[in-house]
């Protein structure tokens, strides 16, 4: 047939039930991507314009869909990635911008997530466009298998990148497997092949150039075949999701307790942070530091939040021995020596650190900070060198809101779904705060007077800051920090998540011992000319009691713990508190809401434990309501089961195997006909069935029935030419087919 005479056709074919549902998983195939890329635009903007180029896109194939050429389809779906990448490569602020390009490529193909990326949005208007073009463009022309190969590389790419979840993998390979199996059906109902260069037969290795069987029993065994592992395929993978996936940490932090632990939930030298629900607490010992004074043990800062989590943008760089950059403000310097007294993959330091020497080599990630380049082993230890901020609240106060463009665009950033009742009350709690330092002090001494602390809590299933602050009456250090640094990008107020480990124990007039349990989140706050300053919005009263009383549950197997070369560890008790020193170094003797935040951790003998939940494995947790993709995927399982069964056979011979071994008793007339059917059935199954226009007698006689059967089919005649049964003969009719069904 002519090309000409192929589109003639085409447009003949009628809108089957197979085209509409092979249409609805090519819908499903692209949707996986577009949920993903809809989902990356709304944590760092408004995604209308990404749903306005998503739109255009299934218009615009719609439209092209009967005029167009498939090769010049190809063509357009180029085009629009080609500019999309031309528009994305000037938007670039790097120089030459295409090494940073295919630097951001190479790392995305290698498991970095999208959201690590600073342009994200731009990355995703630029792509958007091309798949969906070209996914729906082919759907529409019945070239299913192309259309899938559009949408699969763009679900492909996003799993590469670990954008896209599980569930929503999974919903994409659900969408891909129907369109190709539906596809198949639809073009085994018509007389055009749809996009397949062979006969959907030649599947079954007949020749594909001969005339396709009319046989009506052959056109639906490939039918039943197609849908038995189209059903196959949908029930896999949805049984798969409903099994917990979890990315492999490069450490496990996990104590043995159920739950995972506050330290494994907050980082593991990682690049992106989830907030979790209840947690457990480690009292294993990772650290020992060297240090003239306490202070936090800063791992990492997370920039952009997520609505449900944090990510950390840019890329480190090498580490080359040289001294990094001080806070702009005054600054005195402090040296600290670390030990890891475990295996563990983050090097803690006081903020900011400016100097390093040690082992592993480490990395200066894009906020400052320094990252292990592989793992500490126990024995390793690093120096090092950091300079404090010293700050004054005057100072603070007076520092102003003249924030760099870069500074602003990355800490205030908030997904685009963040309700507007969290700006609403913070601007209601900050309304006498003259300037962003009394905001921040607001803000903090708000949350920790109005929320407690507990590690037993349920994680919210929308924004966890919005959650907290309205729905939430108490949650651990992620909760508070999260919802604070939130608060305060509401008001235009730079901002960002950090995590890491408070002071620790301390053994000796220079010593700290640092658990599992002192791993912690708090806030830094921007103040130009001053740098970051550190805000603690967790109320350290509750958190520090059952601290405590983690380290005693562990003591009390009787077990010493110890660092170093053996040494027991064993409580200091110094001449004066061992309050860490302040987060911000100041001169005010003020005690009104003007002080510099001051750090509350401490680990004396009545306090040195971070949340625990000291009723764990006695308290009866009822699980967790499904989400709505998952019980999306379990309807899918279940539909994918039951057409499974149905198609393979199963479910009728389930039914049969019921229906042979269990008789109802119902009537007389019913009783004899059911049980001489069930006879009849084992016969059949036994020996062979009964042919047309073979009577009874002729078949009985023929396969040799013994007397039982004979007398059942007496007793059927009797009803079937007399009409006249009595509860006796059916009594005697079961009880035949019950024995000879029991006899196979």
């Amino acid at each position: 047939m002519s090309a000409a005479g192929t589109e003639q056709v085409r447009d003949r074919i009628p809108w089957s039930g197979s085209r509409i549902l092979a249409l609805l998983g090519a819908a499903l195939a692209i949707g996986a991507p577009l949920r993903t890329m809809y989902y990356l635009s709304d944590v760092v903007g408004d995604p209308t314009l990404f749903l306005a180029l998503a739109a255009l896109s299934f218009v615009g194939a719609t439209l092209l869909a009967r005029v167009l050429r498939p090769p010049l389809a190809v063509g357009v779906g180029a085009v629009l990635f080609a500019g999309g990448l031309v528009a994305y490569i000037l938007n670039l602020s790097t120089n030459p911008a295409v090494t940073e390009l295919l630097g951001d490529t190479a790392a995305l193909l290698t498991g970095r997530s999208l959201l690590q990326i600073a342009k994200v949005r731009l990355w995703v208007l630029s792509f958007a466009p091309a798949p969906v073009f070209l996914t729906w463009y082919f759907a529409l022309r019945r070239w299913y298998v192309t259309a899938t190969v559009a949408a699969g590389t763009a679900l492909a790419f996003f799993a590469l990148t670990t954008d896209a979840g599980v569930v929503t993998t999974l919903l994409g390979v659900v969408g891909i497997a129907a369109t190709i199996g539906f596809g198949t059906l639809d073009a085994l109902s018509t007389d055009e092949p749809a996009d397949l260069t062979k006969r959907p037969d030649a599947m079954t290795g007949s020749d594909a150039t001969e005339p396709a069987d009319d046989d009506s029993e052959g056109i639906d065994a490939g039918r039943r075949a197609v849908l038995e592992q189209l059903a196959a395929i949908i029930v896999v993978p949805a049984a798969l999701s409903q099994v917990p996936i979890t990315r492999d940490s490069l450490l496990s932090y996990d104590d043995g307790s159920d739950g995972q632990t506050v330290e494994g939930s907050l980082f593991d030298a990682g690049e992106s942070l989830s907030v979790q629900g209840s947690i457990s607490l480690t009292p294993e010992i990772r650290y020992t530091v060297e240090s003239e004074e306490p202070r936090y043990w800063r791992v990492a800062s997370y920039d952009r939040y997520t609505g449900n989590g944090w990510v950390r943008t840019g890329t480190p760089r090498p580490y080359g021995d040289q001294r990094l950059d001080s806070p702009p403000g005054e600054t005195r310097t402090l040296r600290q020596e670390f030990r890891a007294e475990s295996t563990i993959g983050t090097v803690p330091a006081a903020w900011k650190p400016v100097r390093y020497s040690g082992e592993p080599s480490v990395s200066v990630a894009s906020e400052g900070g320094f990252q292990p380049d592989g793992t500490l082993s126990t024995g390793d230890s690093y120096e090092v060198r950091s300079e404090l901020l010293v700050a004054t609240p005057d100072g603070l106060r007076e520092a102003g809101t003249d924030y760099d463009d870069a500074t602003t665009e990355l800490y205030t950033q908030l997904p685009d779904s963040t309700p507007d009742r969290v700006e609403e009350r913070t601007a209601i709690l900050t309304a006498n705060a003259e300037n962003p330092y009394e905001t921040a002090l607001v803000i903090e001494r708000w949350l920790q007077d109005s929320k407690g602390y507990s590690l037993d809590v349920d994680r919210p299933g929308f924004n966890v800051a919005d959650a907290f602050l309205f729905e939430m009456d108490e949650g651990y250090c992620v909760y508070f920090a999260t919802t604070m640094v939130t608060m305060l990008r509401t008001q235009g107020i730079p901002a960002r998540m950090t995590v890491g480990y408070t002071s620790g124990q301390r053994i000796d007039e220079n010593q700290w011992v640092v658990r599992g349990l002192n791993s912690h989140a708090w806030v830094e706050v921007y103040f130009p000319g001053q740098g970051w300053v550190q805000f603690d919005p967790t109320p350290s009263g509750p958190r520090e009691e059952v601290r405590q009383q983690r380290i005693e549950d562990a003591n009390a197997d009787g077990s010493s713990p110890t660092v170093g070369d053996g040494n027991p560890v064993e409580q200091y008790t110094p001449s004066d508190t061992s309050t860490p020193a302040p987060l911000t170094e100041t001169t005010s003797t003020e005690t009104e809401p003007t002080e510099t935040p001051t750090a509350t951790e401490t680990d004396t003998p009545t306090s040195t434990t971070e949340a625990s939940d000291t009723d764990e494995g006695t308290e009866l947790r009822l699980p967790a309501l499904p989400s709505r993709e998952e019980m999306t995927l379990g309807v899918v399982a279940l539909l994918g089961i039951a057409a499974g069964a149905r198609r393979s056979g199963l479910s009728e011979r389930a039914y049969r195997a019921v229906w042979l071994r269990y008789q109802r008793r119902v009537d007389p007339e019913t009783d004899v006909e059911r049980a001489f059917q069930r006879v009849m059935y084992v016969l059949a199954t036994d020996h062979r069935s009964r042919r047309s226009g073979e009577t009874v007698r002729a078949y009985l006689d023929a396969i040799e029935a013994d007397d039982r059967i004979q007398r059942l089919a007496a007793l059927r005649e009797r009803l079937r030419y007399s009409g006249e049964v009595d509860e006796a003969i059916a009594d005697e009719a079961v009880e035949i087919a019950d024995g000879i069904v029991s006899d196979r």
